[in-house]
């Protein structure tokens, strides 16, 4: 059995890291300023969902200016151009 002895260590390195989840729900791709460790221009399609990072991450929709910040494990959600947390 000592040869089984590395396998706790396998499974917790398996277990997904908490990050901050982005969901957009809207139709449409946006644009966006995503502040986590660094800064980066990017975009999110339509219908879809990023994992950013551990945070704090402050994301801004750049078409309507909202912004909001999560860390952790938490659900940033765009929803009409705006952004905020959810499920």
């Amino acid at each position: 059995m000592r040869h089984l002895a590395w396998i706790p260590a396998l499974l917790v390195a398996a277990l997904p890291a908490h990050a901050v989840k982005l969901v957009n729900k809207d139709s449409s791709s946006h644009d966006l300023t995503v502040k986590c460790s660094s800064t980066a221009q990017t975009s999110i399609g339509a219908n879809s969902t990023r994992d950013l990072g551990k945070g704090p991450c402050t994301v801004t929709v750049k078409k309507s200016g909202a912004s909001a910040t999560a860390s952790g494990d938490a659900t940033l959600v765009i929803q009409k151009g705006s952004i905020g947390s959810g499920r």
